[in-house]
This record gives C-alpha cells, sequence and structure tokens, in this order.
C-alpha cells in the first residue's frame, strides 16, 4: 500500500474496509457469546432454574445414585441412569426438572463411564423447546 501525493487508490480504501468489517463482526459475535453466558449466569443468580442448571442436578443426582446404591464395578462399559430412576428413589425431584422457561418438566439421563480410574458424568435432557446435544431418546426407550 503505498501512498502518494494522489492519496489512496479506490483497491487500497476497499481491503481496508474489508478488513475492518471482518474485525468488527468477528468481535460483535465474541460479544453476544460472552452476553448469553452472563445471561445464564444472571438468571441463576435470580433464582430461576435454567437448562444448564436442570443438567447439571442430573449430574449430581447420578453421582449420589452410583454411590449410594450402585455396587457393580463399573468396567469399561457405560451405564445410563434416567430420571425416572433418580425420582424413583428420591434424588431428584420434579422442581430440580424443570427450568423457568417451561410449562413442563424435563426427563433425561446421565451417563457413567470410568475414563483414567475416575467416574465421568454426562448429563443429557430433552424439554420441550430444548435438547442437550447428543441426546439419544432411545436410552430412555423412546
Amino acid at each position: 500500500m503505498t501512498i502518494n501525493n494522489h492519496g489512496w487508490g479506490l483497491n487500497q480504501m476497499l481491503i481496508l474496509c474489508a478488513i475492518i468489517l471482518f474485525f468488527l463482526l468477528v468481535a460483535v459475535f465474541f460479544i453476544l457469546q460472552l452476553s448469553n453466558g452472563v445471561g445464564e449466569i444472571f438468571r441463576e443468580i435470580q433464582g430461576q432454574v435454567t437448562y444448564v442448571t436442570v443438567e447439571e442436578n442430573v449430574k449430581s443426582a447420578a453421582s449420589e445414585y452410583i454411590e449410594k446404591y450402585y455396587h457393580e464395578e463399573i468396567g469399561s462399559g457405560t451405564i445410563t441412569v434416567t430420571t425416572n430412576n433418580l425420582k424413583e428413589y428420591n434424588l431428584l425431584n420434579e422442581s430440580e426438572l424443570q427450568p423457568s422457561e417451561e410449562k413442563t418438566t424435563c426427563k433425561g439421563y446421565a451417563l457413567v463411564s470410568k475414563e483414567n480410574g475416575e467416574l465421568q458424568f454426562t448429563p443429557y435432557i430433552v424439554c420441550d423447546h430444548y435438547a442437550t446435544e447428543g441426546y439419544q431418546a432411545w436410552r430412555l426407550g423412546e
């Protein structure tokens, strides 16, 4: 990009504008992502139950279930602990499965597996307007 006595040419100006526009779009994208995350945290602080909260409730209840009631060794397989099972053992209740945005309760499961000697819990839920990415309906017998 050379500047002469006549100023910038049209090509240089368009290239510079395209670069600035690209960085502006990237900044807007990251600002929107950040505001969505902050919004979830703010709703949780206000006492509203979010989908993330429901997933965490399922995860912690599944952990408690495995600790209390599952007496077999978890090998290289995966165990599915459903929300119905967790409710049956009074480890989870309806209010912990109902986000503030939904009129009905969610259902789902947690997958329990062992990796490097430690138990890993991965919760999956499905609601009227939300489903965890990777949710598999067949695990609930649907």
